[in-house]
C-alpha cells in the first residue's frame, strides 16, 4: 500500500505559529535598532552644530565692542531637514577677561538638549 508523504494540519499549524513568534521577535528588533540609528544621527548633528557654533564665537575678533556680555541667546538653524535651536548662555567668570559659553542644541521644541557643549572664551 502507498501512503501519499506530507506534513498533517498539525504540523502545518505549528510551524506557522513559531514563524509568526519568531516573525514579531525580529520585527521589534528592527524597529529598536532604526530608532536608536535615528537617535545616533540626531545627536551626531547636534554635535556638529554645537561645535560649529562654538568655533564661530572664537574666531571672531574680540573687541570691546563684541566681546560677548553674559546673557542667553537663541536661535534656530535648518539642519538636515530639521530645525534646530541653538542656545548660547554666556556667563562671568572670576577673570573679568574670560566668559564661559555653553551651547546647548535641541531638536524640534524639545525640553531637554540633544548635545551641550561647554568651553571659555578670553578676550584677548
Amino acid at each position: 500500500m502507498n501512503r501519499a508523504r506530507g506534513f498533517t494540519l498539525l504540523e502545518v499549524m505549528v510551524a506557522l505559529a513559531v514563524f509568526a513568534i519568531v516573525s514579531v521577535a525580529l520585527v521589534g528588533n528592527a524597529s529598536s535598532s532604526l530608532r536608536q540609528a535615528g537617535a545616533i544621527r540626531d545627536r551626531t548633528v547636534a554635535w556638529w552644530l554645537a561645535e560649529n557654533h562654538m568655533t564661530s564665537l572664537r574666531i571672531q575678533p574680540r573687541t570691546e565692542e563684541n566681546f560677548p556680555r553674559a546673557g542667553t541667546g537663541r536661535e534656530v538653524i535648518e539642519m538636515d531637514e530639521v530645525s534646530w535651536e541653538i542656545e548660547t548662555r554666556v556667563e562671568t567668570t572670576e577673570n573679568e577677561f574670560v566668559r564661559r559659553i555653553t551651547v546647548a542644541v535641541y531638536r524640534e521644541q524639545a525640553e531637554d538638549p540633544v548635545a551641550e557643549l561647554t568651553g571659555f572664551l578670553g578676550r584677548h
